[in-house]
């Protein structure tokens, strides 16, 4: 009887084990028909919203512009008539001259007149071989002359002047000749300021000699102790001046919205990016003032670049020169648009990548998405997966060679808080027996 037992017993090993490893072969063998499910706990159903990153930067008020006077005889001076923060226009007296020096400061203006002229011209030529050289990538272009002039004054002494032109940009075959092609047009506006505060001071009644104001604006520096002596100008025009780092810059294009935040004003000024400098900004109070409120600690301490910021609205009298501003700098914005979380993206590289969805038969299908941008964790998709569809994530469904049949578990409904205080204790007790 023990005997017949312990047969019994290894047969009925045998046969269990034969029937789990045939149940098992047919159903996870390449060739089975069996259809199989995976379970999947996470998921989610996209809907489209609207999505804006920005980029938060302290700002300072500055003027749309600046011009600067030079006296190159400090002797011509008689009289100051202005002092610095007063507005003055085009036209207005500045300081008296010395009818004896005069003649020589006129001669002078004259001179400067001729060299500031030729230089324009020859700048001029500069930019275009340089846009000539970048269309056809070449290697560089450089352009350099000199301008000495002299001029004797009724003394018999001769004045001499001595403007350099000086353009040389070098540039790898395949690089950008952009930097080149700003410098050499910053120094095309500069000359076009020059001139036409040289312009202004020859055109003035010889006899009554003053320095004159060429622009409307408020006297920024009168700088009386240098030589030569200067006077700068602040433009009555206002806007809000910011800088941005080395990995910020390629972030920030001109015409991108802003908004701006003044105390003293209750609503945000909308605004725009004016412009983008691709050089390094050159010290100024202007940037001194922005890495006190905004330090950065940076390897490269030169990779910092203005941004100058242009309200819709003429900035107000009641915002002064050098106030402090916050500004939001809408750097990508997306509207209509599906978010998906980071971590449920996978091969991802460049820009596109791979999520699992739900077909309309329950597969978990890979599905390509184009990524515009990264926001709080999700990435915002520009294509790939529409709005309604169930993307599911699970590191399982990597495993399977063709789409697997999923099913997930009931959705749950969390109460909302407020929505419960706010409700009748009568509602809970039909909801209770209508169960």
């Amino acid at each position: 009887m023990f005997q017949v037992n312990k047969y019994f017993a290894i047969g009925l090993s045998i046969a269990i084990t034969a029937f789990l490893a045939a149940n098992a072969i047919l159903l996870f063998s390449d060739k089975s028909l069996v259809p199989k499910k995976v379970y999947i706990s996470e998921y989610e159903r996209v809907y489209t919203s609207n999505y804006t990153e920005k980029l938060a930067k302290e700002a300072v008020t500055a003027p749309l512009g600046a011009t600067e006077i030079f006296i190159q005889d400090s002797e011509a001076v008689d009289q100051w008539i202005i002092n610095e923060g007063d507005y003055v226009e085009a036209g207005t007296e500045l300081a008296l001259l010395n009818e004896s020096e005069s003649e020589e400061q006129r001669a002078i203006w004259e001179a400067q007149e001729t060299a500031l002229r030729t230089e324009l011209l020859e700048v001029q030529n500069a930019v275009r071989d340089l846009e000539t050289a970048r269309s056809r990538q070449s290697g560089s272009s450089s352009d350099s002359s000199t301008d000495r002039d002299t001029v004797t004054n009724e003394d018999g002494d001769t004045v001499e002047l001595d403007v350099n032109v000086s353009l040389d940009v070098e540039v790898p075959q395949d690089g950008s000749y952009a930097a080149g092609i700003a410098e050499a047009e910053q120094r095309l506006a500069a000359i076009e300021t020059e001139l036409a505060v040289v312009e202004a001071q020859l055109a003035q009644n010889t006899a009554t000699p003053a320095l004159i104001s060429p622009v409307e604006g408020i006297v920024g520096k009168i700088d009386a102790g240098s030589q030569p002596m200067s006077i700068e100008i602040y433009s009555s025009e206002k806007l809000f001046m910011t800088y941005v780092i080395e990995k910020e810059w390629l972030e920030v294009n001109a015409e991108d919205r802003v908004f701006v935040h003044v105390d003293g004003i209750p609503e945000a000024m909308p605004a725009r990016v004016h412009s983008v400098s691709e050089l390094p900004a050159d010290n100024s109070k202007w940037l001194e003032a922005y890495r006190a409120l905004d330090p950065v600690d940076q390897a490269n301490p030169i990779a910092i670049y203005e941004v100058l910021i242009m309200t819709e609205e003429p900035i107000t009298d009641a915002v002064p020169y050098g106030k402090t501003a916050n500004t939001s700098i809408i750097i990508n914005e997306a509207t209509d648009a599906v978010a998906l979380k980071d971590d449920w993206i996978f091969d991802r590289y460049d820009g596109t990548g791979n999520v699992f969805a739900l077909d309309q038969d329950g597969y978990a299908v890979d599905m390509p998405i184009s990524i515009a941008f990264g926001l709080d964790g999700k990435a915002i998709l520009s294509d790939g997966v529409q709005a309604g569809a169930t993307v599911v994530d699970n590191d399982l469904l990597r495993e399977f060679g063709s789409a697997p049949m999923t099913f997930l578990p009931f959705p749950s409904i969390q109460p909302d808080m407020e929505h419960a205080k706010n409700t009748y204790w009568r509602k809970y007790v039909e909801y209770l027996l209508a169960r």
